[in-house]
């Protein structure tokens, strides 16, 4: 099989590269390990699509917290600490500089904002289905709750529609709200949406617009002569293509093994945990800032997301944080006390350690583009990076600068003599 564009990964970032791909004309071919599209991480995330959400994972609060928080085994944040992680670990503290926190947050929320856009687009054009709803934010204590006034300044001064409430209003907005509350920040214009039905309603839209998905096919490596990657190795044999669009996640990394290049993404696990929904559940999506957990109402039940462990490829359950999200859930809503879950589920987080996303044409390999780490926002910018993709492949102007998002910031990653690795790997073949 040829195509033009061969993505690998059916998650909510590939399927949106498909859409914009095929829309334009080219042959897509989607690899999908799982069984279905956003079998992966993109169908668990919480659900919300918040510019306001716009800080990245690496910052100063979060250095000093993930300290504090590495002594408990209920924390929102945790880590397993092993050899591979610690250059990772010394980039996300670099990283969380004030200047480059500063910069960072204004990326990610023009970059959410512009990709909100194309959510509302995709509403028309392909029936997604959203809710308008807002989102609210509660903040448990005045430290916390001033902190984040601070930070919603900024937001107000990019354009952000933000609102400023007492415990009282909150409570009048959301009559679901319990527990104690020094403040609250009510964004009205954000959305939130079940991320699974995204992924497969923009499948399907993809394969409308002429994409093939196949399901079940395990990507292996690549094979690569000179600075081009003649070929996806599968499970099931190879597969040729002009250009390549590797959006597999925390795969990502394994998956360029067979190259000269390596990208610095760590896995973060998080979790969910829904119920049945009831008559008397939050109808606006909460985010619970002191536990770090986001309670987002979707069709039929209510879902609590939150925690995020660094703890490599290991996809075990740990009761504890289970536990600890659901305590969390119980504070801050009335009614959840006493309800069984319907479904408690875990998936890993792809995360660069300055807390950006990695979009762009990986060198050497002159048609080989990487669109992964985005962390808890692959929901959130699942469409804009499927236009910046599409852009790059037509040799357009992407709409945004993607040096910030730069495979090429990790250039020191880089193994020397990529020319001699890749020859020989062709030689083995």
């Amino acid at each position: 099989m040829t195509s033009d564009v061969i993505v690998v990964g059916g998650g909510a970032i590939g399927v949106s590269c498909a859409l914009e791909l095929a829309r334009r004309g080219a042959r897509v071919s989607v690899l999908e390990a799982g069984a279905s599209v956003g079998a992966g991480c993109s169908g668990g995330n919480a659900g919300l699509l918040c510019p306001s959400h716009s800080l990245p994972l690496a910052t100063r609060a979060a250095l000093l917290q993930g300290l504090r928080w590495s002594l408990r085994q209920d924390a929102p944040f945790a880590l397993r600490l092993r050899p591979s992680l610690v250059p990772w670990l010394v980039r996300f503290a670099a990283a969380c500089t004030p200047a480059r926190e500063r910069r960072s947050t204004d990326v990610l929320r023009e970059l959410s904002r512009a990709s909100l856009a194309l959510f509302q687009t995709l509403c028309g054009e392909i029936g997604l289905a959203l809710e308008h709803t807002g989102t609210l934010n509660i903040y448990e204590t005045e430290a916390l709750f001033e902190a984040a006034c601070a930070e919603a300044a900024a937001h107000a001064s990019a354009g952000i529609h933000l609102e400023h409430l007492t415990a009282d209003a909150a409570c009048s907005l959301e009559p679901a709200l319990q527990g104690p509350i020094a403040g609250a920040i009510f964004y009205p214009d954000e959305l939130s949406g079940d991320p699974l039905e995204f992924v497969r309603t923009v499948g399907r839209a993809a394969v409308d617009a002429g994409a093939t998905i196949h399901t079940s096919t395990e990507v292996l490596g690549f094979q690569a002569q000179g600075e081009r990657v003649t070929a996806v190795e599968t499970a099931a044999g190879r597969l040729e293509a002009d250009e390549v669009v590797l959006a597999a996640g925390v795969w990502s990394p394994r998956l360029l093994r067979g190259l000269a290049v390596r990208l610095p993404v760590e896995s973060g696990k998080g979790y969910h945990v829904d119920f049945d929904g009831e008559a008397t559940d939050p109808r606006i999506p909460l985010f619970l800032h002191e536990s770090r957990v986001v309670v987002t109402p979707l069709p039929r039940r209510l879902r609590l997301a939150g925690s995020l462990e660094l703890t490599g490829f290991d996809f075990g359950v740990d009761r504890r944080r289970v536990d600890a999200v659901v305590r969390a859930g119980i504070r801050g809503v009335r009614g959840l006390a006493g309800r069984p879950p319907r479904e408690v589920w875990c998936g890993l987080r792809p995360c660069a350690p300055d807390g950006l996303p990695i979009v762009g044409r990986l060198e050497p390999y002159e048609n080989l583009v990487v669109a992964t780490a985005h962390a808890a926002l692959g929901f959130t910018l699942a469409p804009l990076t499927g236009r910046i993709v599409a852009q790059l492949l037509a040799g357009e102007a992407p709409d945004h600068d993607l040096a910030p998002l730069s495979p090429g910031r990790f250039r020191a990653l880089r193994r020397n003599g990529h020319r001699a690795v890749s020859s020989r790997r062709q030689a083995r073949l």
